[in-house]
């Protein structure tokens, strides 16, 4: 049902499976920010994926919340002293889902994290804009934690899919300016 990424050949910001060390978004990524968020995706996002984003996520049939969990677990408990921190959804989005799909599946892999963001208001969901609008969208979290909880750690943000890194970018922004000494992601599809 999925198709896993061999990270043998990815780029080194996104995770895309690339012949490139780094890839032409991610350049422009590292040229407009200064870093790299070293992404590492678990799948390919493909028909099977987007199969079951729409179930889980959009139809919100929660079991689907451990379809993966092994996988997740073996990629996460491999990361030592560092803090996971899922991406927030809006209270307003929260509300109509139910739940927080990527807190849903850290959840199913017993995997511990720790909410240091929040997003305050709710927006057109990402799969309804197009790149341009993904790429132009404004910073859409807060800190939910005082700058002293996170200051000189290092932090994997997770999220469900990397599309076009924007939302990723402006979580480890935030992250960054507040005092985190590193952060990574890590997403389920790429």
């Amino acid at each position: 049902m999925f198709r896993p990424i061999k990270n043998r050949q990815c780029c080194l910001g996104c995770g895309r499976e690339t012949s490139e060390k780094i890839c032409k978004d991610c350049q422009q990524w590292q040229a407009q920010l200064g870093f790299l968020i070293g992404n590492r995706a678990l799948f390919h996002y493909d028909d099977g994926f987007a199969q079951w984003i729409e179930d889980y996520k959009y139809k919100g049939d929660y079991r689907l919340k451990s379809a993966f969990a092994r996988e997740i677990h073996y990629q996460l408990k491999q990361v030592k002293q560092t803090i996971i921190c899922p991406l927030p959804i809006s209270p307003e989005r929260f509300e109509s889902r139910g739940f927080n799909q990527v807190s849903g599946c850290l959840a199913a892999a017993k995997i511990d994290y720790q909410e240091l963001l929040l997003r305050p208001t709710n927006d057109l969901p990402q799969a309804n804009k197009k790149r341009l609008a993904r790429l132009k969208l404004p910073q859409p979290f807060v800190m939910r934690v005082s700058s002293e909880k996170i200051k000189n750690k290092k932090i994997i943000l997770i999220d469900d899919v990397y599309t076009t890194g924007r939302t990723l970018y402006h979580g480890a922004e935030l992250l960054l300016k507040n005092g985190a000494k590193s952060v990574t992601s890590f997403t389920f599809a790429r």
